[in-house]
């Protein structure tokens, strides 16, 4: 996991102020297979580590700070892009490729594809909701 999460920290650097490149950096992160190993593996044992629910949401914070995004980004789609390359083959096309082209839009309707069809993520995220209650402090 450092690995991934030092890259994220680096490709954010470079992002600089422009908030849509780094929101669209964020959407590819969690599109990779780092985040994907975390749920299936949650899934599997049904519990999650506190260090994945505060990274998830950081990013979620960062995420809301960019102008005309939903004010309520479900922690379940930022879930579900951990599972939206399933079915493509073709690297180029890979929404965890950095050097894509999708929107921000794009990613976030893909992200709602995947949880309409893997609805054992809503439970995860409910998981993920309660347990991040739990350990995040209160203001």
């Amino acid at each position: 996991m450092s690995l991934w999460l030092q890259s994220l920290g680096y490709d954010l650097y470079d992002c600089g102020d422009n908030l849509e490149e780094r929101a669209k950096c964020i959407l590819a992160y969690l599109s990779m297979p780092v985040p994907r190993s975390w749920w299936e593996h949650a899934l599997q044992i049904g519990s999650i580590p506190d260090s994945y629910i505060l990274i998830l949401q950081d990013l979620r914070g960062e995420l809301l700070t960019i102008e005309g995004l939903p004010e309520r980004l479900d922690l379940a789609l930022l879930v579900a892009l951990g599972f939206v390359d399933d079915f493509i083959e073709d690297e180029e096309l890979k929404f965890a490729n950095l050097d894509n082209f999708y929107s921000i839009e794009e990613y976030l309707s893909k992200a709602k594809e995947i949880c309409a069809k893997r609805p054992e993520l809503s439970k995860l995220v409910e998981n993920v909701d309660t347990k991040a209650e739990n350990i995040l402090p209160k203001h």
